[in-house]
């Protein structure tokens, strides 16, 4: 009998989504996304030790713990790793937890609930309203201050226009306003370093945390030779050109000698903006490549470096996950993740310093490379694993709920 898991069913999705078309694929499953964000788990509680010492409800995502436990997603941990680990943190909290969509309108709570974790601002409020003040109300953000990361992208928008002429559509702006929720909420948790945390300044509890990455078992991590690497970068990310930077990148590779390896969707506008720069010979498109294909692979051997130029973020997952597979991040400090001595420093997020910190790294000797590629693997090993995630949420929480028995006083 062939056994089935979430990493064997992946490759046969992606076989399907090519034969098909991705549009085909995309049309076919919105019934099956439609359908899951009305669907509610209720009474989860797989990692409880013992009687639940209280409920909680998750207002987050669904569909990724509808599957049996041996066929559920354990390689893309943003967002469909959040969703399994942040009701397992309140199981081992001692709470039973219900789960509903963060956008289903419909659904209203019936019973009490000690813990409410609730993300964006489509439900919160209303549920927040519903559950009344005996519930402590907890906002989980993956990003930064929704007013700040608003400001950031229409400040890149704009730049691009000058520099430019374009005026393209915003492509990551945050439409459901997120003020209320933040307002009602006892305390914040947010991905992120302390730059994510501190554009929260205005509330009293916020915490950030570090995501997380699955455990990595290729050993091309392990890599050998560094040095054709060197003039190779890995642009990963998810959608957003203009918000993640791939307009300055792309401007700052030009005429560089150096290989900048987009794997992102591409915006027919933005395509049409940059048409030229994309047809470099320096410059090569795969488009969307899953985590852990066969290309995501031969990239991470082929590159040393995996680059942003992020507006703004939570923590970028993308990176995260080329980070977990020894690729040394070069980054502004709007990613939120802290670069130690092995990461690259973007001070400025313009085609100018761009160009020049990619011609420096390009030069950085051999050996050098090696070891910062190993120490950026022990660090997303040590700092950046599902259990340091869960332990890290299960103390934030804590301490929002100690803190809010304490004012009841």
């Amino acid at each position: 009998m062939v056994k089935l898991t979430s990493e064997g069913l992946r490759p046969v999705f992606w076989r399907i989504r090519l034969l098909l078309g991705k549009e085909w694929v995309r049309k076919a499953l919105k019934p099956a996304r439609q359908l899951a964000e009305r669907l509610t788990i209720n009474g989860y509680r797989e990692y409880c030790t013992g009687p639940p010492s209280g409920r909680a409800l998750v207002s987050y995502v669904v569909s990724p713990l509808l599957p049996p436990p041996r066929f559920r997603d354990r390689v893309l941990f943003s967002n469909w790793g959040l969703a399994q680990e942040i009701p397992r943190a309140l199981n081992e909290l001692g709470y039973q937890v219900d789960i509903i969509h963060y956008g289903n309108a419909a659904w209203t709570p019936k019973k009490h609930y000690d813990l409410f974790v609730g993300h964006g601002g489509h439900n919160f409020c209303r549920i927040a309203e519903a559950l009344g003040e005996s519930t402590v109300r907890i906002y989980f953000s993956t990003g930064i201050y929704w007013r700040e990361w608003n400001r950031r992208e229409a400040q890149r928008f704009y730049e691009l226009a000058v520099r430019r002429g374009y005026l393209l559509p915003a492509d990551r702006a945050i439409i459901e306003g997120e003020e209320e929720a933040t307002s009602r909420a006892h305390g914040i948790i947010v991905l992120g370093n302390a730059e994510a945390v501190r554009t929260y300044a205005k509330y009293p509890i916020v915490i950030g945390i570090n995501s997380a990455a699955y455990p990595v078992l290729w050993s091309g991590v392990a890599k050998n030779n560094y040095g054709p690497g060197r003039r190779h970068f890995l642009f990963f990310s998810g959608r957003g050109n203009v918000h993640k930077g791939l307009d300055l990148l792309l401007e700052a590779f030009a005429d560089s000698g150096l290989h900048l390896h987009i794997c992102q969707h591409l915006e027919p506008a933005f395509a049409r903006v940059y048409r030229q720069e994309l047809k470099a010979s320096n410059v090569h498109s795969y488009g969307y490549v899953p985590m852990r294909s066969a290309t995501f692979y031969r990239l991470a051997a082929q590159c040393n470096w995996v680059i942003s130029a992020t507006c703004a973020e939570g923590q970028p997952g993308a990176v995260i996950e080329c980070m977990a597979h020894g690729l040394i991040p070069i980054l502004p400090d709007a990613a939120n993740i802290d670069l130690g001595n092995w990461g690259v420093r973007l001070p400025h997020c313009d085609v100018p310093t761009i160009r020049s910190v990619i011609h420096e790294v390009a030069m950085m000797p051999e050996d050098e490379c090696r070891h910062r590629a190993r120490q950026v693997v022990a660090e997303i090993s040590e700092s950046y694993s599902v259990e340091r995630f869960r332990s890290s949420f299960k103390r934030a929480v804590a301490t929002i709920v100690a803190a809010v028995r304490v004012g009841e006083r």
